[in-house]
């Protein structure tokens, strides 16, 4: 995990945080590969959630749920990546059209029934008011036991808890809430970068009971050995998703060979409040879908769970506590995307990862 462990750095310095890149996709992906940076389609959670039910083989009566108990989280108002806000978007120029339109998929589903597994070499705060509630199973890979905090003993980062709780933090009168609030989570710690560690968290995820998995990191050398297993994994019917990157690097480079470059993945870069590809982003003609990730020095920032906790490692602006923080990335561009697939797979549990990233690249509002 080299690229996660330099961003790290860079999330320090720059207080922004980390992610990865990503290939052609084959079986099933479209041959109009999105090739220029202003061309890609950004995720519609409403339109996916949507096909995916237009899909399932049995007849299901739409459903529709009221989200007054998902708008009445006390931060929901903060979450310009959800839906829009007019005080908000105001007061920091959020474009009308930066969210990904999720309020109606939540009148469908909340995420119910669906396991992700989130792999990070940081820490997790799984006890994270935010967040715990949801945690259905710990696993440290490298030392083969559930211990993955830091447990208060140092202020190393939990990276891996704020992308979690981009998945999937509850609905819980706390905070804020997650793109697939009622999913349960997985979280395994691994830092170990060998192929058979690497392949070794991953497989824990699938026997596990793992649909989706999200990794917000990346090494830019993939193995062939490592291919092989994600894309193993893929025939399993597992998603597996990776976040592009934050070096603004066109990633057709022919020396990059990332993880989310693979057929097997879906490699998704980030967007702004202003609707736009963010700066930082990676992109490149193999880059699957966008998703916002926030731009910090411009706007406001996408909020999340603080990476420290009570500590505070990021920024609160003076108006959220320090369990939460703006940041940016596409670290969190990627999560978000994972809980979207959360609820495409509770509405129908039959999709394979070729018709959800069908439906997701279809779906998409081209930006």
């Amino acid at each position: 995990m080299i690229r996660y462990l330099l961003k790290f750095l860079l999330l320090t310095l720059l207080l922004s945080t980390t992610a990865c890149d990503k290939s052609n996709r084959g079986g099933g992906k479209s041959t109009n590969s999105f090739n220029l940076k202003s061309a890609y389609g950004k995720i519609n959670a409403t339109k996916a959630v949507n096909e995916a039910l237009n899909l399932r083989s049995s007849t299901r009566a739409k459903t529709s749920h009221d989200i007054a108990d998902i708008k009445n989280e006390p931060y929901y108002k903060y979450a310009w990546h959800f839906a829009h806000n007019e005080e908000l978007a105001s007061q920091y120029g959020i474009d009308k059209n930066a969210n990904i339109h999720i309020e109606g998929a939540w009148e469908i589903t909340r995420g119910e029934g669906v396991v992700v597994a989130v792999i990070d070499a940081s820490y997790f705060d799984w006890e994270h008011e935010d967040l715990r509630e949801n945690v259905m199973m710990t696993y440290n890979s490298d030392e083969d036991n559930n211990h993955i905090s830091n447990n208060g003993e140092s202020d190393e980062h939990s990276h891996g808890s704020t992308v979690a709780g981009f998945i999937a933090s509850p609905i819980n009168q706390k905070g804020l809430v997650g793109a697939a609030p009622k999913a349960k989570l997985l979280l395994i710690r691994q830092v170990d970068s060998s192929d058979s560690a690497t392949i070794k968290a991953f497989e824990y995820a699938r026997d596990n009971g793992a649909r989706v998995i999200n990794c917000s990191w990346g090494t830019n050398s993939v193995s062939e050995g490592v291919a092989t297993a994600l894309l193993d994994l893929k025939d399993d019917g597992i998603t597996i998703i990776f976040a592009t990157g934050n070096e603004s690097q066109d990633m057709d480079d022919e020396f990059i060979n990332d993880e989310s470059e693979l057929p097997s993945v879906i490699g998704v870069g980030a967007t702004d409040e202003s609707n736009k590809v963010a700066h930082y982003s990676n992109y490149g003609r193999n880059i699957d879908l966008v998703a916002p990730g926030g731009n910090l020095n411009q706007s406001i920032g996408i909020l999340g769970l603080d990476d420290i906790g009570e500590r505070g490692s990021y920024t609160q602006r003076s108006i959220v506590d320090d369990n939460y923080a703006f940041s940016n990335g596409t670290s969190f561009a990627a999560p978000i995307t994972a809980g979207v697939v959360a609820l495409m797979l509770s509405a129908n549990p039959n999709l394979t990862p070729n018709q959800i990233r069908d439906i997701l690249i279809n779906t998409a509002d081209k930006i």
